[in-house]
């Protein structure tokens, strides 16, 4: 009987705690001041240690990184104690000891370890973490303190900070973190239960089913390390389960308010997955600011990004979601795989940040079987600034040499995996001619283009080696039907939209029109893509980079230049240079119309990029050249052109197609839509009798068929198509 009423007592404490993922041990810290006030994590009157089976008794110290901390339903932590710091200290590889540069009373046992910052041999390296994961405070004797786990490197001056720790955090009340806190385990957030950053959180994995925000909004975001062992980068597989609300519980938030989550993942990890905690899970919500690798660390891991879950990502001036953040990893190849049914949405840039790193990379390959959206919150709805359009920019190191791949799939090649591209007003593809950027749009996946603030589609291809101005595919299906390999005679359909403002924030009906039109007396920026009425056009963004210094001319153009577009006449920019001409180009030798200007200071630049723009055409004549060698523009007065194609380059809809075929199909027709409205059926037998019924039942329209194709006008829809025995399901735009 005794037994029986103390494991009653456990039940009831345990369900008192709101808790989900595993029980009160004895040892564990709990949080029982008992007014529901802003409370202090370092006063140790307001903690009770468990002996484990519901009963508590006053602690005697505050947690420390050894111990589980609970925070009960209807109690309220609002302050954490700050972090420490200590600088010149000594580090010495394979010791566990750190001697300081002078004592101090604000570290304490139970604290965990970061080294922000290393010099070795007269050169600070900030990029190292100096000590093995999971370091922690175990002892302190004046200015010697022992770790729990020993340096990796030698060196006579680190800065090293001390943090708040714990074990395991269970949050079932309130906890607003407002120092920075170390968890060295996982964070569980219950239902009811809230955690608010208003600084850094560390932890190794994540469960929530209550709610997780910051109390800054996406401009600004708060650092949440997940896959940490302490405050250093781990490296095993981790997990976020969200099946709550973790950052807002909208996608888009009022400027100024919101969550500005930022999640670091461990650069060091095998693997890190965002997921709800079954598929069936609806009713959650992901809104944060950004995901990004930890920087911090040269590593050799091959990390891989698990997105299972619908989220958005909508820091502005910086990116939302990459895989490459800086960092030294050559030979590494890293992953983002986007699962089928799960939306990403970036409100700014993906992947890099409008340009191209100085630290040499390995390969880095994204895998989208769901959707990526670049085009649905990066607009006046996101309250964005006008110059705030979202950015689809595949750009890689400029490390000379660097053999680095960058690859992009959108879906597999299976309908089960079919990815959906949604893009904004950038395209930015950048690399070396040593490396290798891969875009494959496969089988069954779809790209459109949702243009911000009514910005002109702008592409920034700067590729010396690879023609990169096809970035959509002309055949866009490649189907088996009815045990016949065929290609569908369209092209890959390119939806365009875009949406204008009449005010800040304030959209309006979007227009019809993908790409700019040939417009007389309009001359046309870089990037763009001009439709004459007869062909497409690509204006080619034309820059190069120099070391150069005042005085000098001929200058010396290095790096991966699109030569053949620089011509006479031409105006040049950068550092001491203005309203310059090009006089010549003779291999990598730039002669201009004057020398590099005195700068301030008047010292060398070294690879400073240099841009080019084409004489002002007054555009009153279309260009007529159709060659489709990017080596050999076409010239229209002196803007230089790249011929993408006629009419059969890019259309006006998005091309969804799936095949039901009966058990007893007899035809071999192929039923598709390439045009609003137009509903197709070739291939057919003549003679055979075609009919179109609405997904209710409902015969729409029907025909004798050609044996060549048969076009049906009809409205935008989803329609089954029968002929013969064959049936056909099919979306008409």
């Amino acid at each position: 009987m005794k037994k029986l009423i103390t494991s009653f007592m456990v039940l009831f404490f345990l369900i008192g705690m709101g808790t989900k993922s595993y029980g009160q041990a004895a040892g564990d810290y709990v949080f029982t001041q008992p007014l529901a006030t802003d409370s202090l994590y370092a006063t140790v009157g307001n903690w009770s240690v468990s002996d484990g089976v519901g009963g508590l008794t006053s602690a005697t110290r505050i947690p420390v990184a050894t111990d589980n901390v609970w925070i009960p339903a209807g109690k309220r932590m609002g302050t954490v104690a700050a972090k420490s710091s200590a600088s010149g200290a000594i580090l010495t590889s394979g010791s566990s000891t750190v001697t300081l540069a002078a004592a101090s009373t604000s570290i304490t046992v139970g604290m965990a370890v970061k080294v922000t910052s290393i010099t070795v041999s007269g050169a600070t390296v900030s990029t190292i973490t100096g000590l093995t994961p999971g370091a922690y405070v175990t002892a302190i004797n004046g200015t010697t303190i022992t770790l729990s786990q020993p340096a990796l490197i030698t060196s006579s001056t680190v800065a090293l900070d001390f943090y708040p720790a714990c074990k395991n955090l269970n949050v079932s009340g309130f906890l607003r973190v407002s120092s920075q806190l170390v968890s060295f385990g996982d964070i569980t957030v219950n239902t009811g239960g809230i955690l608010t950053q208003a600084s850094d959180l560390y932890c190794a994995n994540i469960n929530n089913t209550g709610t997780i925000n910051a109390n800054t909004n996406y401009r600004s975001a708060k650092n949440f390390y997940v896959g940490f062992n302490g405050a250093i980068p781990g490296t095993g597989n981790y997990t976020i389960i969200n099946d709550g609300v973790f950052g807002d519980s909208r996608p888009i938030v009022p400027a100024g308010t919101g969550s500005g989550i930022k999640i670091l993942y461990s650069n060091q990890a095998n693997s890190i997955t965002i997921k709800p905690s079954t598929p069936s899970v609806s009713g959650y919500a992901f809104n944060i600011a950004q995901i990004l690798p930890h920087a911090n660390i040269k590593t050799t891991a091959n990390t891989n990004l698990n997105i299972k879950e619908t989220m958005s990502l909508l820091i502005h001036n910086a990116i939302g979601l990459s895989i490459q953040n800086n960092d030294t990893c050559p030979g590494t190849t890293r992953t983002c795989t986007i699962d089928p049914g799960v939306s990403v949405y970036v409100g700014y840039r993906f992947h890099a940040n409008g340009g191209i790193t100085t630290n040499d990379q390995g390969n880095l390959v994204y895998n989208v079987y769901g959707t990526l959206d670049l085009g649905t919150y990066g607009s006046a709805g996101n309250n964005l600034p006008l110059n705030g359009i979202s950015d689809f920019d595949l750009c890689m190191t400029t490390v000379a040499g660097n053999t680095g791949t960058l690859t992009f799939n959108l879906g597999d090649g299976t309908q089960a995996n079919a990815g959906t591209l949604v893009l904004g007003s950038n395209v930015k593809l950048i690399k070396q001619s040593t490396q290798t950027i891969a875009l494959n749009f496969k089988d069954y996946s779809t790209v459109t283009i949702t243009g911000n603030y009514g910005q002109v589609m702008n592409y920034q291809l700067l590729n010396n080696s690879t023609p990169a101005i096809y970035l959509f595919p002309k055949n866009f299906y490649n189907l088996t039907l009815n045990g016949a390999g065929v290609v569908l005679p369209f092209v890959a359909a390119i939806k365009g939209t875009k949406t204008y403002t009449t005010t800040y924030a304030t959209p309006v009906a979007p227009a019809t029109t993908p790409i700019i039109n040939w417009i007389a007396n309009t001359s046309a920026a870089q990037g763009s893509i001009l439709y004459t009425g007869a062909g497409y056009y690509y204006v080619p963004y034309v820059r190069a980079t120099s070391s150069y210094k005042a005085g000098d001319n001929p200058l010396t153009l290095i790096g991966d230049t699109i030569f053949q577009y620089i011509k006479p006449g031409q105006t040049i920019s950068g550092p001491g240079i203005s309203n310059y001409t090009v006089t010549s180009l003779v291999g990598n030798s730039l002669t201009m119309s004057a020398a590099v200007a005195t700068m301030n200071p008047n010292a060398p630049v070294s690879n400073v990029i240099l841009s080019f723009t084409g004489g002002k055409s007054d555009l009153t004549t279309a260009p007529t050249g159709t060659s489709t060698n990017v080596f050999s523009p076409v010239q229209d007065g002196t803007q230089f052109l790249v011929y993408l194609g006629g009419n059969d380059f890019p259309t006006n809809s998005t091309v969804i197609l799936t095949t039901v075929n009966s058990p007893d199909a007899t035809s071999n027709a192929l039923v598709y839509s390439s045009e609003r409205n137009k509903l197709v059926i070739s291939n057919a037998t003549a003679g055979d009798i075609a009919s179109v019924y609405s997904v209710s039942g409902i015969k729409v329209a029907s025909a004798k068929l050609t044996n060549d194709k048969t076009t049906f006008s009809i409205a935008s829809g989803i329609y089954l198509v029968k002929v013969n025995n064959s049936v056909s399901k099919v979306i008409v735009r």
